[in-house]
């Protein structure tokens, strides 16, 4: 009998997986070849060729992850084609066939892995799993070169749980879902593309299970945890009747999760919380939609501006407002402006070259002194406004001049816009708030805006001046901690008192656990990715207000985080 292995890894989409394994290898990194000088010409047009065919195959998963998928998933793979497109990105690669005389597969896996070792350093989850995505493209280039045909995913032998280093978006969606039960990946993040496609397929996934490839082999039974990261390999007898009976207790809560979708979010007692979702692309709304978003909480703009030479047109932009606006058919669609610098670097920008970038020129305070590109986007924003409830939101506030600045700029926007004779309307002004001292003077800023919305990741992290990217200190970045949640407390009773609508955007807002206390301090709109609605509409649904005030009022008096958690659990 063999023996049973546990492994621990992060949770990428909900679910439990029970099956034998597949062992998933990719292929090995491309050799350096040498060119000999009169074939470095016919070398580029091998690149060039590839890069069409790449494209064409890109185009054609594109078009079955649309029939198949959805318009969320086909968008990735929009991306990819962006990213293969890229000028600079083959520019490296011929540079390097001319000047050194090596071969195309060679010169471009080298000049991808730069991209995706730049993008892998960044502190941002978010932009860390985007390095996925180019070597993804990479290897599909490299693959069209090397002449090999078909993917081994798309032949997969049974119902199995797909085992590897790390798959690629392509390999997801190339993957005869029928057979697949569960992914278990060494390597990848939750916001990774794969990860995304996972939950949308409602597929159990579980990522950073580091070691888990060499401990497996094909036919071994797996269990796959998508809700807590834990592996078990070759479980005894017993052991997988307990994981059994768990993944059917699972499957019974996602059937009673679903049932929620169309139901309102509001308390026993009839207090209506306004659930969004937290989106990125124009894609992101079938999905947003489909788990029961009433809104977009939060719009982010920064993929508009990044991966490029240049910022986009005021033309370009307003029709990715536009399509959002259209597509949420007078939902409420908050879109925040360009929120940038500090660990979401842009190249056309150049080096800002600050000592510390988070307390440096980064989200509005940068979008100030770049006028030319804030007020392209600001026009944009009040073009889109004539086909949708859009909002626009400004990040990074600290202090009330700048709401003063960046409202002189929307209104002189406004002007450039009736002078060129384009249509346009006002629309709803707010701002988040995300340091200490923005939710200490938001009684002020409230008589500025008409809406604030609480970042609570960055909030947390200048409350407690801790990083939560740096291991050493992310456990003290608690957004549950008593400091942070009386910020919102003011900010929240300062709403009340302004009759102003006051919302949270961060992590907490998808946090269940946090769910009764930010309805009990008065917190209107809890916008979130849109795979958390259902569980959070659950427990809105669970309690009453009544209930929820007294639970905020007695997480108020506690001392430490873990209090509040030792008292929410």
């Amino acid at each position: 009998m063999k023996c049973a292995r546990e492994f621990r890894g992060q949770g990428a989409s909900a679910g439990i997986a029970i099956g034998p394994a597949y062992v998933f290898h990719r292929a090995g990194r491309v050799a350096r070849r040498t060119v000999r000088p009169g074939d470095v010409a016919a070398e580029v047009v091998r690149l060039r060729s590839a890069l069409e065919a790449a494209r064409r195959q890109l185009e054609a998963v594109r078009d079955r992850a649309l029939r198949e998928a959805g318009a969320e998933q086909a968008a990735i793979f929009e991306a990819q084609l962006l990213m293969l497109q890229d000028p600079e990105l083959a520019g490296k690669a011929e540079q390097a066939i001319r000047e050194e005389e090596c071969n195309a597969e060679w010169a471009f896996e080298r000049a991808g892995e730069e991209v995706a070792r730049v993008l892998s350093s960044l502190p941002d989850e978010y932009l860390r799993a985007r390095a996925a995505d180019v070597r993804d493209v990479v290897s599909r280039v490299v693959s069209v070169l090397e002449g090999q045909a078909g993917h081994p995913l798309a032949e997969l032998p049974g119902p199995v749980v797909v085992v590897g280093e790390e798959l690629m978006p392509s390999d997801t969606a190339q993957m005869d879902r029928g057979r697949v039960l569960g992914f278990v990946m060494e390597r990848g993040s939750s916001t990774a593309h794969a990860a995304i496609l996972a939950r949308t397929m409602g597929i159990p996934a579980v990522v950073g299970a580091a070691g888990v490839v060499g401990a497996v082999a094909s036919g071994d039974m797996v269990v796959a945890d998508g809700n807590t990261g834990a592996i078990v390999v070759n479980p005894a007898p017993e052991e997988l009747r307990q994981w059994e009976a768990r993944k059917r207790a699972w499957d019974d809560r996602r059937k009673r999760l679903e049932s929620l979708v169309a139901l309102p979010a509001v308390t026993k007692d009839g207090y209506r919380v306004e659930l969004a979702a937290n989106i990125g692309l124009p894609g992101d709304v079938e999905a947003a939609l489909a788990c029961g978003a009433e809104g977009v909480g939060l719009f982010r703009t920064e993929f508009l501006f990044m991966d490029r030479d240049s910022p986009p047109s005021e033309d370009e932009q307003f029709e990715v407002y536009r399509q959002v606006a259209r597509a949420m058919a007078g939902r409420t669609v908050i879109i925040r402006t360009l929120d940038v610098g500090g660990d979401k670097p842009i190249p056309w920008l150049g080096k800002l070259e600050e000592a510390n970038p988070f307390l440096g020129l980064r989200g509005i305070r940068l979008c100030l002194e770049r006028e030319e590109v804030f007020l392209a986007q600001l026009r944009a924003l009040l073009r889109a406004r004539v086909y949708g409830e859009v909002w626009v939101m400004f990040p990074m506030v600290a202090d009330l001049g700048e709401v003063r600045a960046a409202r002189r700029l929307l209104a002189r926007a406004g002007e450039d816009l009736a002078a060129r004779g384009v249509a346009y309307q006002e629309l709803p002004v707010g701002i988040m708030v995300e340091v200490p001292s923005a939710a200490l003077l938001a009684d002020f800023l409230l008589e500025e805006v008409d809406f604030v919305s609480i970042g609570t990741n960055d909030l947390t992290q200048y409350t407690l001046a801790a990083d939560r990217t740096n291991a050493r200190v992310a456990s003290l970045a608690d957004a549950l901690h008593p400091a942070v949640l009386r910020l919102i407390a003011g900010v929240a009773e300062a709403g009340r008192r302004a009759g102003k609508w006051v919302g949270v955007c961060g992590d907490l807002a998808g946090d269940p656990v946090a769910t009764p206390v930010l309805v009990g301090l008065g917190v209107r709109e809890l916008s979130m990715a849109p795979s958390l609605l259902p569980e959070v509409k659950e427990v809105v649904r669970s309690v009453s207000v009544v209930e929820a005030r007294e639970l905020a009022r007695r997480v108020l008096a506690c001392r430490s985080g873990g209090e509040v958690r030792e008292l929410l659990a």
